[in-house]
């Protein structure tokens, strides 16, 4: 089991008390935990349904648990010391719920924590790095609010027990349903304005090197360590491909640009949350990202299928200037290769689909039509 003590405090404690949990699922690694005195699946509120399924077997679990019949799950008995996050929460709210967070540096608890007609989604950071992660999310709402144009978007942040706390703005009606493709192109646009800016590709692979995360790396299998090798090989030879003072037009991209963190309010507009990865990226990454994910992640589509849709999406967006939208594909993969690549080789707990999704990238990348990339400095890309 990992390590609770953020949550639970000290188990050593002499105060506070035993609390019996649900641990989800039965086997395996433990994703979620519910407190057995909750009936209805509050952990659930944390699980993100952007597509069919998931919609079905959150669905069943919800309608389940308001006859106090849950998932298959595990019992653990815990102790909560008084003065931990978990007890003063207890104190304040009467539905919680707990995602553990998904392993690596990044990882995080996530608490759903409901009272009356308001919720709200807590960030518990455990690490340097995601704690870093939390910090620039923080920032990154507080400066969307005064937007005129996005704070609406956003989920309203505030501090509940000295964590981040995020409005639930499936409260407004928000629900896990694709956008189209018009509304993407809005909101790419609408962020591109307002940030806009522009990387040479030497300058890009400076900063990205600069955002490898802290921590040592890992030893891996053979099998591990060849597909780590072969992503980076792959993003570095699309790369070096290009003129290194090449131009690259630039945005503050949202960074993680999903169906499951970007939602739909009832009018059809976006709602958007989980900020972390904010940040300089090279123009159309959330869209492409809005794409490649659901594609790989959800469909699991092969190469050629994942291609075809980027290039009707390019078609739609930029049939000018194929050239330059084909050279903003390349630059996405070739971060995702070198971000996840570096975030991987220093996390033990390897999925599988992490693996999977990082040999498509790379697969991806060598299939590119890369003959359509420019050569030269392409100054004013804008479509």
């Amino acid at each position: 089991m990992i390590d609770l003590s953020p949550l639970f405090g000290s188990p050593e404690a002499n105060d506070g008390a035993g609390c019996l949990f649900r641990v989800f699922p039965k086997t395996g690694r433990e994703r979620w935990m519910l407190d057995t005195s909750q009936r209805r699946p509050w952990h659930l509120k944390t699980w993100p349904r952007a597509n069919m399924r998931a919609n079905v077997i959150y669905n069943t679990a919800w309608t389940l648990g308001t006859l106090g019949v849950h998932l298959p799950c595990r019992l653990e008995q815990y102790h909560v010391a008084s003065g931990s996050l978990y007890a003063k929460l207890q104190d304040e709210f009467e539905d919680l719920g707990i995602f553990l967070g998904t392993p690596g540096p990044n990882r995080k608890f996530v608490l759903y924590a409901g009272r009356g007609d308001e919720s709200y989604f807590i960030k518990v950071p455990l690490s340097t790095v995601s704690a870093a992660l939390v910090a620039r999310e923080t920032a990154a709402l507080a400066d969307l609010a005064k937007d005129p144009d996005l704070g609406s978007l956003v989920p309203q942040a505030r501090q509940i027990a000295c964590q981040l706390a995020l409005d639930n703005i499936e409260n407004d009606g928000a629900r896990y349903k694709p956008l189209d493709l018009l509304e993407l192109v809005r909101l790419h646009d609408l962020m591109f304005r307002r940030s806009e800016t522009s990387r040479s590709i030497s300058s890009l692979r400076a900063e990205w090197r600069s955002e490898v995360p802290e921590g040592d790396v890992v030893e891996h299998p053979k099998e591990i360590e060849c597909i780590l090798r072969t992503a980076n090989d792959a993003a570095n030879h699309a790369l070096d491909a290009m003129p290194q003072d090449l131009d690259i037009p630039c945005y503050m991209a949202h960074g993680d640009f999903t169906r499951w963190n970007v939602l739909r309010a009832p009018d059809g507009t976006a709602r958007i949350i989980d900020w972390e990865l904010y940040g300089v990226k090279p123009k159309w990454f959330d869209v492409i990202h809005y794409v490649v994910s659901h594609d790989l992640l959800v469909s699991r589509a092969p190469a050629s299928q994942v291609i075809k849709r980027l290039s009707e999406a390019g078609q739609a967006i930029a049939p000018k200037i194929q050239g330059v939208w084909w050279q903003q594909v390349a630059l996405y993969f070739a971060y995702q290769c070198l971000y996840y690549g570096a975030v991987y080789e220093r996390q033990a707990d390897l999925h599988q689909q992490a693996m999977w999704q990082l040999q498509s990238w790379a697969r991806i990348l060598r299939e590119l039509p890369a003959s359509q990339a420019p050569r030269s400095s392409v100054g004013g890309q804008n479509s």
